[in-house]
């Protein structure tokens, strides 16, 4: 529309957005920082969860195949990462960081238990997995008809269907399985550098 009302309008003519097209041009440019934000607050959120600064780091770091997924879903069908795919990628940070919520909750109860590292996280995995793939599927499935919309405002109901879809399906297949060997990786530097520095703190000084 830009181009054509350049070339087309006579002089002294002009045009100006509105609606929906004015709010999308007023967010243009700001989807790193609202992606930026989403992943803080739900940053935060974890660390309260968990009690812990590192926990939250596994979960966080599995949503990025969710948003890998999510980006190749919208090339592929091709549609442009305008404000409805923007709000279907806000929307996907929460979904896909529930799965690594479940499974590392329940690694984190046996890894407290007295489990060892590696068995709590497979033990988490095995307890979480068809929860986490029934919902998950559903929630795919109950995505199609946006994927697949037609008629008035189907653009707007694709985007935002679209990477939320593609997202999942990233999420659900690859994403859950990076989430145990996250954990396993984090906690074990958690838990050597609480001990190493833990250790040093409990060393009487020498006598003088």
């Amino acid at each position: 529309m830009a181009q054509a009302s350049a070339t087309s309008l006579p002089p002294g003519y002009a045009y100006e957005w509105t609606g929906t097209a004015y709010q999308e041009q007023l967010a243009t440019g700001q989807t790193g920082a609202i992606l930026a934000l989403a992943i803080l607050f739900a940053y935060l959120f974890l660390v309260a969860l968990y009690e812990s600064w590192v926990i939250p780091i596994p979960v966080l770091l599995s949503v990025s195949a969710g948003v890998a997924g999510s980006l190749i879903g919208l090339l592929v069908a091709g549609l442009s990462l305008d404000l409805y795919a923007q709000i279907g990628l806000v929307v996907l940070i929460a979904l896909a960081a529930k799965n690594g919520i479940l499974i590392i909750e329940f690694a984190k109860q046996q890894r407290e238990e007295g489990k060892t590292i590696q068995e709590a996280a497979i033990i988490g995995a095995h307890q979480r997995f068809r929860a986490v793939m029934m919902t998950s599927i559903a929630f795919i499935l109950g995505l199609l008809p946006l994927v697949v919309a037609s008629g008035a405002a189907m653009l707007s109901r694709r985007g935002v269907g679209t990477a939320v879809f593609a997202g999942m399906v990233a999420a659900s297949s690859i994403g859950i399985f990076l989430i145990p060997m996250l954990y396993v990786a984090f906690q074990s530097m958690r838990e050597a550098t609480r001990a190493r520095f833990g250790s040093a703190q409990t060393v009487s000084p020498p006598p003088t």
